[in-house]
């Protein structure tokens, strides 16, 4: 739900501020790719920042996944959260699916996740995923929240891992969440990444070029606060 504003708004001192920085003089092109910096500087301190005063159970970014994942599971499904990281979405899917298994390469992350969530139906791995996946009973659903921009070549990802599944849910940053993006795009900025280590940034449309050429059926999606979010079919 949105708010109700007044007509009349506050003079902010620090709106002030930077609103003098418009005199400086440079060109229009310099002081846009500034104010674009600084944005994205302030944004991304911002989004470090809540994660210290919310809770993973709290976030609003956790609260939307959870809305949809448990939206879309049915309470039969096994489920694969590969990367799966500290745990938190293992544990969200926990809540509804019959049984989940986190699997990641990082075994201080895991350690985290397993002293940190404990369900009967809830296990942590440390192993690579393909091996794992050679000698485990087959899975219904696999996760991949926030994995595709990590990786060389997602396309070759996708295809080697959704084959063992009935349906793929994935989770990337929304490079379209905002037009500065494509602003900073135009400009051959450098600060236009989410994160240091993402090889990609998708927008929306090459995304779901990118399902649609691993012959993944979309059958339910959203885009908020940043994040893009697929159900699909194999």
């Amino acid at each position: 739900m949105g708010i109700k504003l007044q007509r009349e708004k506050k003079r902010l001192l620090i709106t002030s501020i930077f609103y003098r920085m418009i005199k400086l003089p440079l060109s229009s092109n310099k002081k846009l790719k500034l104010f674009l910096n600084l944005e994205w500087i302030f944004s991304r301190l911002a989004h470090e920042m809540s994660f210290k005063i919310y809770s993973p159970q709290t976030h609003p970014i956790r609260n939307y996944a959870k809305k949809f994942l448990l939206d879309v599971l049915d309470e039969q499904q096994s489920v694969l959260d590969l990367g799966c990281g500290s745990g938190d979405v293992s544990n969200i899917i926990a809540e509804k699916a019959r049984t989940v298994v986190g699997i990641d390469h990082n075994e201080e992350s895991l350690k985290i996740a397993s002293d940190k969530y404990k369900r009967s139906n809830l296990t942590f791995i440390h192993e690579d995923a393909r091996t794992y996946l050679k000698t485990s009973d087959k899975f219904d659903v696999l996760i991949l929240s926030h994995i595709l921009e990590h990786l060389d070549d997602p396309k070759d990802f996708l295809q080697t891992f959704k084959d063992y599944f009935e349906y793929v849910y994935i989770e990337v940053p929304d490079f379209d969440r905002d037009v500065a993006n494509h602003y900073r795009k135009d400009l051959n900025m450098e600060l236009i990444y989410s994160d240091n280590d993402h090889v990609s940034e998708f927008d929306r449309y090459e995304l779901k070029d990118l399902i649609n050429l691993c012959n993944l059926e979309i059958l339910r999606e959203e885009y908020i606060f940043g994040v893009q979010r697929y159900w699909c079919k194999v």
